[in-house]
């Protein structure tokens, strides 16, 4: 009797699979050794800092990061991922015990922080070497690493979640995970290097108009915005700002979005006429990626 060989019983799934549209493979993602990059096009190339942490907690003033993990990429005017120049990553004692819920998400337990320390000016050297730093979810990252490097704060950032329309791109969901499985790849793990790998690799993703996700969220990111307040709004005018896409900032307890330079006369009339007809008058300020998603 003759049995299929590994590799022939794996092109015989394939060909299965890619009969059958209600199937669809999902493949490993691949490590930082055997990443697949691009070939350099013309123009400058920048370097690009991919960062994640897994923390104690969600707030910032109370809890600590557990893990931190941060590649160092480098892109192409094109958008492509033409190089992987550093990688680094590091556990830390957070000065308390590990809540069981955050342990059964990362898998990281009291015993394998005790006594770890981040070399922070190895970290800082790092950071001195890109130009744009991205994140999922960058303004809960943002949080922390600033109060661990005060030095950080006003460099230049990204998120791939708030620079990116991933529904206008044909995606559904903003989570890493369920993002990472619409190209196709999985990952195992909620540790800080494997979220990065994960998002390095929807970073790369090329989109139907030959377009990177990278490059898109770079554009993005780079052009500069403005953050309009609606001061004073009424409590029962809550519901049609959500639906115009205004947020709340509970720090500042206000309603806020943000939109073009062009936009902002209309919008200011839009509020006035909407919203706060008896004032007080909006009040509006600049955005650019050094001060965006704090």
């Amino acid at each position: 009797m003759m049995h299929p060989s590994g590799a022939t019983s794996v092109d015989a799934t394939r060909s299965l699979c890619a009969e059958n549209p209600d199937i669809r493979i999902l493949r490993r993602v691949s490590s930082l050794n055997d990443f697949p990059l691009a070939e350099p096009g013309d123009g400058a190339i920048r370097a690009i800092g991919i960062w994640d942490v897994e923390t104690t907690g969600t707030d910032p003033d109370l809890d600590e990061i557990i893990d931190i993990a941060v590649v160092i990429i480098s892109v192409d005017a094109g958008g492509q991922i033409v190089g992987i120049e550093r990688a680094a990553q590091a556990l830390r004692d957070p000065g308390m015990p590990i809540p069981a819920a955050i342990t059964r998400l990362t898998g990281i337990t009291d015993e394998q922080v005790q006594g770890k320390v981040i070399d922070l000016d190895h970290l800082a050297a790092l950071i001195a070497r890109v130009d744009v730093r991205i994140a999922h979810n960058a303004s809960f990252d943002i949080a922390f690493i600033e109060r661990l490097l005060p030095g950080l704060a006003g460099a230049s950032w990204a998120c791939s979640v708030r620079d990116f329309n991933w529904l206008d791109e044909g995606f559904d969901g903003a989570k890493l995970g369920h993002l990472l499985m619409q190209i196709g790849r999985f990952n195992t793990g909620h540790r800080a290097m494997a979220d990065v790998i994960s998002l390095l690799h929807l970073l790369a993703h090329r989109l139907p108009d030959g377009s990177t996700v990278i490059g898109k969220i770079l554009a993005n990111a780079e052009r500069p915005s403005v953050r309009i307040e609606a001061v004073g709004a009424p409590f029962g005018k809550r519901s049609i700002l959500k639906s115009r896409g205004y947020r709340w900032d509970p720090s500042a307890r206000v309603w806020w979005a943000e939109i073009l330079e062009d936009e902002v006369e209309i919008e200011m009339l839009w509020l006035q006429r909407e919203v706060t007809p008896w004032g007080p008058t909006p009040r509006t300020r600049p955005l650019t990626w050094h001060e965006r998603h704090r």
